[in-house]
């Protein structure tokens, strides 16, 4: 009996490996027709086997229906001896489809509403395929295939689905000539709702990034079946930083988030990618999602805003480079707190180190109402118009750089009713090591002062924890005290109050949370009144993070009326 069981299956295993005659599980998978540009050469149609077995598709004809006349023209014969394996995707189609066709021929089809078909050797429709809004029921399964946008194919969708309606086994999809339309097996990482694609930190350190990990094929993925692989490609190659792997099965449709620590060290622009490893993975081109990373703080402030123009006068805003290299601002953008961010209007854009540039929505007008010294450039578009009054404040003003990260934003208080021609003036100037609250003073000079100095500006940080000037100065006159606080270790604010010499408290000037910081007193008490001329203490009381008082340093300060002769 082993030996006749033997013989038997050497008899008809030949004959069961023999492919069988064309049928109804030989269908159009994906149809590409409408290319951008020229279609010739990429247009192709691709043929799939839905059923279990190998057919063999000899006198099987491609056939082409114009949907302004009526009948069929052949446009293609297979040749004798093309087998196609069961749920094998088989492509015929021009030169320059990629990768190259099973079959390589021109197939000069039009971009609807048209039809192609299948016919086997018996003259046996096997599948018609209607495109481009054809409505004809004669040449169509039911309803056509709606039109799609050039460089889109229409795809079976899963592959090889055939409901006999070519409006529903269709679908929209980008061209994948020799591959499943929807993959079994694919994987694809996206970063988290709450990682930025774009943004900027002050330091250097350690960010956790979060990608999710999606299941977009037709099977489960299994748990530890995907690596996730973070590289820094900032530099030349690519360096690993970082690693880990899915810990749970993955349903289809579904995600998994993955978490994973990247050492963000080199200062300037990095570009971190997160690649997916998943052995059976069908869909390499999905398998890549990247972040940028702009590590430091680069040291441009704006520095004057004239949000308050005279009449005929334009709006302005004025940029520092407050530190010691040259700043390439090429493709930079303003805007406020709520529009779109316009583009400054320069082919090439170097700052030099403490050189100041204006920017303003009429150059021209500009030169005429305010003289300037600095370069003046306006922006592509529509200029941001900057609001000139507010309760907390006005507006905002936030500079991008070239990839749309945020490098300075300021918010500047409102200009009085009836006040025009003044600009806001920043008073600290010095690098930026960490954000912080601007502060501004009305220019003294009407049209304000677009690339000349600051009246009263610091462009130095404080080195002690209070520094005051000018000691004693004249608030009738104008003077402002400013008041520099310095970051001082276990320090996490600080508040600055005036006293009279008998202790009592005279003005809360103000406080500070971020370092270093400047507050000004303008020689007024809390009531608003003037205060009398004579010394006063000033008092910088410094707490920790608890809140508990840490220290107090005190500095005797003059208020005068009138400057001697």
């Amino acid at each position: 009996m082993g030996g006749g069981a033997r013989f038997l299956l050497s008899v008809f295993l030949p004959v069961l490996l023999l492919p069988v005659p064309v049928g109804a599980g030989v269908v159009v998978n994906e149809l590409y027709y409408d290319h951008p540009g020229a279609d010739a050469g990429y247009e192709f149609v691709e043929i799939l086997n839905s059923g279990s077995e190998a057919v063999s598709l000899d006198g099987v004809t491609l056939e082409f229906h114009n949907g302004v006349g009526e009948g069929w023209t052949v446009i293609w014969r297979a040749p004798n001896g093309v087998v196609l394996p069961p749920d094998v995707p088989w492509v015929l189609g021009g030169a320059a489809v990629t990768p190259p066709p099973d079959a390589v021929f021109e197939l000069a089809l039009q971009n609807g509403p048209d039809s192609i078909r299948l016919i086997d050797a018996q003259g046996t429709v096997l599948d018609v395929a209607g495109y481009g809004g054809l409505d004809d029921a004669t040449y169509v399964e039911r309803l056509g295939v709606a039109p799609v946008d050039a460089g889109q194919s229409i795809a079976r969708t899963p592959d090889g689905r055939d409901t006999g309606d070519n409006a529903v086994d269709f679908q929209a999809a980008t061209p994948t000539p020799g591959r499943r339309n929807v993959a079994r097996h694919d994987a694809s990482p996206a970063l988290a709702d709450d990682v930025a694609a774009r943004s900027g930190r002050d330091r250097a350190g350690i960010e956790r990034l979060a990608v999710e990990v999606a299941n977009l094929g037709l099977n489960d993925i299994p748990p530890g079946a995907v690596t996730v692989v973070a590289r820094d490609s900032s530099a030349t190659g690519a360096s690993e930083v970082g690693t880990a792997r899915t810990a749970s099965t993955i349903p289809v449709g579904d995600a998994e988030r993955v978490v994973l620590e990247v050492a963000l060290s080199e200062p300037g622009y990095l570009w971190i990618s997160f690649d997916t490893h998943y052995a059976p993975d069908e869909r390499r081109a999905n398998d890549r999602v990247s972040l940028v990373r702009r590590v430091g703080r680069p040291a441009l402030l704006v520095s004057e805003i004239m949000s308050a123009p005279g009449a005929g006068c334009p709006q302005f805003v004025e940029l520092y480079n407050a530190g010691d290299f040259t700043l390439d601002l090429t493709g930079w953008s303003l805007r406020d707190m709520r529009s779109k961010p316009a583009r400054i209007a320069a082919d090439e854009f170097l700052l030099a180190s403490r050189e100041s540039v204006v920017i303003s929505a009429d150059p021209v007008a500009l030169s005429v109402c305010a003289r300037t010294r600095a370069r003046v450039f306006d922006v592509d578009g529509s200029w941001p118009s900057f609001n000139k009054s507010g309760s907390a404040f006005a507006d905002s003003v936030v500079v991008v750089d070239v990839l749309g990260i945020p490098v300075e934003g300021v918010a500047y208080p409102g200009v009085a009713t009836g006040t025009t021609a003044r600009s806001l003036e920043r008073i600290d100037l010095f690098p930026p090591m960490a954000p912080r609250d601007a502060v501004w003073r009305l220019s003294r000079d009407s049209g304000g002062s677009p690339g000349l100095a600051n009246a009263g500006a610091l462009e130095v940080a404080p080195r002690t924890r209070c520094e005051v000037s000018p000691n004693p100065f004249f608030p009738t006159e104008g003077d402002l005290m400013r008041i520099a606080v310095a970051a001082v270790p276990g320090v996490a604010s600080v508040v600055v109050r005036i006293y009279d010499p008998s202790g009592r408290r005279v003005r809360e000037v103000g406080s500070a949370t971020t370092f270093p910081a400047v507050v000004l007193w303008d020689g007024r008490c809390d009531g608003g009144e003037p205060v009398r001329a004579g010394v006063y203490v000033l008092a910088c009381e410094a707490f920790g993070a608890d809140g508990a008082r840490v220290g107090v340093e005190k500095v005797v300060v003059g208020c005068a009326t009138n400057r001697s002769p």
